[in-house]
């Protein structure tokens, strides 16, 4: 059981990886576009940082510190990606090369699995502190951010030790994965099609 989710994780990070050397961006739609703009990503995550459950149209009743989104970014040697997900169960990966795969909540699969990463953030969100600066992660460096009505909560880790079950939040780190890993499981069957 250990191997097949150590594999998974590592088919994931793989796929980020290659997202990453190719800049590939790919609309909910499913339209691919080999051009990308790097000067979107800081948009993109200055939007996922600073959002508010109003302006992401999130609706239901949440204490002052329930998550109802998780950013989880990476720094890799090609750069950072970071992954959105909701719990309208709306998911988005940003990468900085420009590159990647904004929505997701029109797949069931990535819908579920973007609800599970903000609900298992829950469990951890009570031991993470309260932030206004948002870095980008160093290379090898996951953090964790935890969207709440009450602020925005943080935490990281080395990616290597969060991988391999060694630390805290890796039950997070994982269902982050999760998520990318359903992003490109949709991906092949969109191939497979055409």
């Amino acid at each position: 059981m250990k191997l097949v989710l150590l594999a998974s994780v590592l088919i994931a990070v793989l796929g980020v990886a290659i997202f990453l050397r190719t800049g590939v961006k790919k609309s909910s739609n499913g339209d691919v576009s080999r051009k990308s703009d790097p000067a979107i990503y800081p948009e993109m995550r200055e939007l996922a940082l600073h959002g508010s459950r109003a302006a992401f149209s999130i609706s239901g009743t949440y204490s002052k510190n329930q998550p109802w989104g998780v950013v989880m970014e990476t720094g890799y040697p090609e750069g950072s990606a970071t992954l959105v997900a909701l719990a309208d169960g709306s998911a988005s990966i940003y990468l900085s090369s420009g590159g990647g795969t904004i929505g997701g909540i029109g797949d069931e699969k990535i819908g579920d699995a973007a609800q599970q990463v903000v609900q298992i953030a829950s469990q951890f969100q009570p031991e993470m502190k309260l932030t206004s600066i948002f870095p980008v992660p160093r290379k090898g460096e996951t953090i964790f951010y935890v969207l709440t009505d009450g602020g925005v909560f943080t935490a990281s880790a080395s990616e290597e030790q969060l991988g391999k079950n060694r630390h805290r939040f890796s039950p997070l780190f994982h269902a982050g994965h999760g998520v990318i890993t359903e992003f490109r499981l949709l991906d092949e069957r969109r191939e497979k099609k055409l």
